[in-house]
């Protein structure tokens, strides 16, 4: 066996060669040694040293050893220390006398190495088991101490044996006081009668259920006020008595906070109640105000999932009396209702431009100026707007902040992508020479698809993004009138169940086939 720690032998014997032949014994065996040359010697040093193993020789002047293992049991504590006699008094009555004394074993000389090796180990395991034990148990003791909850370890007759620090705070009543008293006692009188009624149900065999069964219950301090707890009863796997431990958790602070909570959530269901009745107002409103049924008529396709209840991506499409189609895809930055309203403020300007049939110059900078006076610093709309003649299939474009518009041929395939070139709306104010127009030539069946960074940076669960090659490879090889389909499938298999972290947009301009 390989010793686990380090113990102390103390070796008393008044023959120098006999010290010295011990001292080798031990020293190869892995224990340290203290010497001495007489009983009274041996005492003193016991007490000075506190040695984990003594070995006592009998004859010895000033105090044998008879007397001197006496000496040392008599003062002993709950500590054991094991007393071994090495002697060359080998008769019954000198072996007998000196067990009596108190020694553990007894050896005579001349000692045999093997024998001698073979008890110190045995001693070593068992001093070794000793530590552990008494380590595990002060951890044990202040595992309890440090635990919030309090613990009360009571027998059957509901008296107490033992209390952690935290049950002292909670009661208000010192562990020495709690030692001995009736359980029952710390109890509201009501929940003392409800409390015996079950354990003694329990003891009868008759309710297993209240083991492990968590209840609330009213404690009583010391200074006779009550208390709101939770009360768990457990009992101790020991066999010569029937122990039970009590979880007691003063729950005083929770009780308030709970009630707290309670007016809170009252409160803030009304302001909920309130908001989702002005929100669902202001989306009415706001509806009405984009003229939804305008974008419908328009022939446009488009799809909008907005990551809350108001979007901060707006589609506007409208045809001008001379028969060009305006289409206008808007992010605003953020999210909800403030991204919503900074968008919103888009939506006059450009239905006005549409009716005045004013070139998509014009309606760039007369909504970027407006924006750049109405939204506060910090606060822009990225936006694409495209003004195309749906006979000829001629017109422009103006791209600020938005992804690439793509021009798809009949086949879905891409073959012109109009780059932002331009800042978005509201960053700086525009002359009418800041405003960079890009002619388009949209022929037989091709398509523009305009998109909000929602829709290449949706990031699946695990954290890779749609792309723009993606969105490619969704449209590629679908029928027009499919491939918004087709992105919707694709974008949402993508996400899996994931939420977006962005409005999504997407908008389809096609010329008829």
């Amino acid at each position: 066996m390989m010793i686990q720690r380090t113990f102390r032998v103390l070796i008393a014997d008044d023959m120098q060669a006999n010290r010295a032949l011990l001292r080798a014994y031990l020293g190869r065996l892995g224990f340290e040694t203290l010497m001495a040359e007489d009983g009274e010697q041996a005492v003193s040093m016991y007490f000075e040293h506190m040695p984990d193993i003594v070995l006592m020789d009998l004859m010895m002047p000033k105090v044998d050893g008879f007397e001197a293992i006496q000496r040392i049991r008599a003062a002993e504590t709950d500590r054991w220390v094991p007393v071994v006699i090495v002697s060359a008094m080998d008769a019954e009555y000198d072996v007998v006398r000196g067990l009596e004394s108190g020694a553990d074993d007894y050896l005579t000389k001349p000692l045999s190495y093997q024998i001698f090796a073979a008890k110190m180990r045995n001693l070593a395991r068992s001093l070794d088991f000793q530590a552990s034990r008494k380590e595990a148990m002060q951890r044990e003791a202040a595992v309890a101490d440090a635990m919030a909850d309090g613990l009360l370890t009571f027998d059957s007759t509901f008296r107490i044996v033992d209390a952690n620090r935290s049950a002292e705070l909670a009661f208000g009543r010192v562990r020495a006081d709690l030692q001995g008293q009736d359980m029952r006692l710390l109890l509201s009188q009501e929940d003392q009668s409800a409390l015996e009624l079950k354990f003694l149900s329990y003891l009868d065999g008759q309710s297993p259920e209240f083991i492990g069964h968590l209840q609330e219950m009213n404690g009583v301090r010391s200074s006779g006020n009550g208390f709101p707890i939770e009360l768990c009863v457990t009992e101790l796997p020991v066999t010569d008595t029937r122990l039970f431990i009590a979880t007691v958790r003063d729950i005083s602070r929770r009780k308030l906070v709970e009630q707290q909570l309670a007016d809170n959530t009252a409160r803030l269901q009304q302001y909920h109640d309130e908001a989702e009745s002005e929100a669902e107002l202001a989306k009415n409103i706001m509806e009405r105000h984009i003229r939804r049924d305008m974008l419908e008529q328009s022939g446009v396709r488009f799809w909008i999932s907005p990551t809350q209840r108001f979007s901060g991506d707006i589609v506007l499409s409208a045809k001008s009396a001379d028969g060009r189609l305006y289409v206008m895809l808007a992010d605003a930055t953020g999210h909800g209702l403030a991204a919503a309203m900074s968008g919103l403020t888009i939506v006059n300007d450009f239905y006005h431009a549409v009716e005045q049939q004013v070139p998509i110059e014009r309606m760039v900078l007369e909504i970027n100026n407006s924006l750049c006076k109405l939204l506060p610093v910090g606060r822009f709309v990225s936006a694409a707007v495209v003004c195309v003649d749906r006979l000829s299939g001629e017109g422009g474009i103006w791209v600020g902040g938005v992804p690439d518009v793509l021009h798809l041929d009949e086949a879905g395939r891409t073959v012109h992508r109009y780059a932002s070139t331009q800042l978005p709306f509201g960053v700086i104010s525009m002359e009418s020479s800041d405003v960079a127009i890009t002619s388009l030539s949209l022929g037989q069946c091709e398509q523009l698809l305009l998109c909000s960074d929602g829709v290449i940076e949706a990031e699946s669960a695990d954290g890779s993004v749609f792309a723009s090659a993606e969105l490619e490879r969704a449209l590629l090889g679908h029928d027009p009138k499919e491939r918004l389909f087709s992105v919707m499938e694709a974008l949402t298999a993508h996400l899996d169940g994931v939420a977006a972290h962005d409005d999504i947009s997407i908008v389809l301009v096609e010329r008829g086939c």
